[in-house]
């Protein structure tokens, strides 16, 4: 662009000299004027390689242009608007401003001290269409500064869309495990436990055998029920209610204990206050509390009896599971790998601005207490 610039500015100030050497001085120095001429206008080239060089070759051909050759500077074109603009567009304010003050004043000056003075309204105007050409240089400059600013801050907000991208798909990555952590481990510590009994069994206690097949089929529908509706609720989230059913809550600990109470540990339940008022967030979470508990007394304690003291009221949830330790010839059975129920169990009730506390009682066995403040669901 600045090439074709720099021929259109050559263009005019070789037509320009041409016409005034043959107007004013059919004899003169055509030569030298048409050389300065092009001089002048190759200046335009450089305009924004070079812009200082540029603009002090264009000033020294037009000082040769109208002191040496005594020829009005106005005639040599549009070379000099080419190379406002670019002093405004290529500095910063407080330079591009200083060097249209040199340009201005080099212009008044070569235009005063000419013998073909054109008069200060004319004077005046070509300062005009200078300063005007200049003016959009620094507009040019300002809408390139605020589009690379804007486009450094899309990169920014590109950048941060994919952290919260990541963020996001860690903490689903972090809920998927926890739900099927919380839905399937319960459901196969009961199965697993009465499939020993049931192995016992054989052949000798057909009634206890029959018993523990039935609870093992009743928790491996339950479980099956539990892991559809997880999976209607992963695959969408604009499913129905109807078809992804309620979401247990602590009103329905019956239910979870009786699953216990069937394993072979017997559960002392005491609840107080109104289970029902207790949010539905924080109602799940203390429900899948409880069930982590019971889970691990069954799984892990090889304890016979637990005792479950459920609180409700005062603006929060209390809970708390004890067992009595192991009975007498239980083995710890060898680890699986997991480790992550009391970890779920914490993130929930960090959730809900809850605490946990686990450790062993002073009397024996293992003791589990947990409390989920209402207000900090929302409440």
């Amino acid at each position: 662009m600045d090439f074709l610039l720099a021929g259109v500015a050559i263009y005019a100030a070789w037509t320009l000299t041409s016409e005034l050497m043959r107007a004013i001085r059919p004899n003169g120095n055509a030569p030298a004027a048409h050389t300065v001429a092009v001089l002048h206008g190759s200046t335009v080239a450089f305009r924004r390689i070079a812009p200082v060089p540029a603009l002090v070759g264009l000033l020294g051909t037009a000082a040769v242009f109208s002191l040496a050759l005594d020829l009005p500077v106005y005639m040599l074109g549009p070379a000099v608007l080419f190379v406002a603009y670019a002093l405004g567009s290529e500095f910063p304010r407080r330079h591009a401003v200083a060097l249209l003050g040199v340009v201005e004043l080099s212009l008044v000056l070569l235009l005063t001290s000419s013998s073909a003075f054109p008069g200060w309204d004319s004077v005046a105007l070509f300062a005009g269409l200078v300063a005007g050409s200049w003016f959009l240089g620094v507009i040019a400059r300002r809408w390139q500064t605020l589009a690379r600013e804007l486009a450094a801050r899309a990169a920014e907000l590109e950048e941060a869309r994919t952290e919260l991208a990541r963020h996001a798909v860690a903490a689903e990555r972090l809920r998927i495990a926890r739900e099927l952590h919380d839905v399937v481990a319960h459901s196969m510590s009961v199965i697993a436990m009465h499939a020993g009994v049931a192995r016992l069994a054989v052949g000798t206690k057909p009634e206890s055998e029959v018993a523990a097949l039935d609870v093992i089929e009743r928790s491996s529908r339950e479980a099956l029920t539990e892991m559809r509706r997880l999976v209607t609720v992963l695959r969408d989230e604009n499913a129905g209610s109807a078809e992804r059913g309620p979401a247990p809550g602590v009103s329905e600990l019956h239910t979870l204990v009786a699953g216990v109470v069937e394993a072979g540990v017997t559960v002392d339940v005491r609840t107080e206050g109104d289970l029902e008022d207790v949010p539905a967030g924080v109602s799940l979470a203390a429900y899948r509390v409880v069930q982590e508990a019971l889970t691990n007394v069954v799984r892990h304690a090889g304890s016979t009896h637990a005792r479950l003291d459920v609180r409700a009221g005062d603006g929060s949830v209390a809970i708390r599971v004890d067992d009595d330790g192991p009975a007498a010839g239980w083995q710890r059975p060898a680890p699986s790998g997991g480790g992550h129920g009391t970890i779920g169990m914490r993130e929930r009730l960090e959730l809900y601005g809850g605490t946990l506390s686990t450790g062993p009682r002073a009397g024996g066995g293992w003791s589990v207490e947990a409390r989920l403040p209402y207000i900090a669901a929302g409440r």
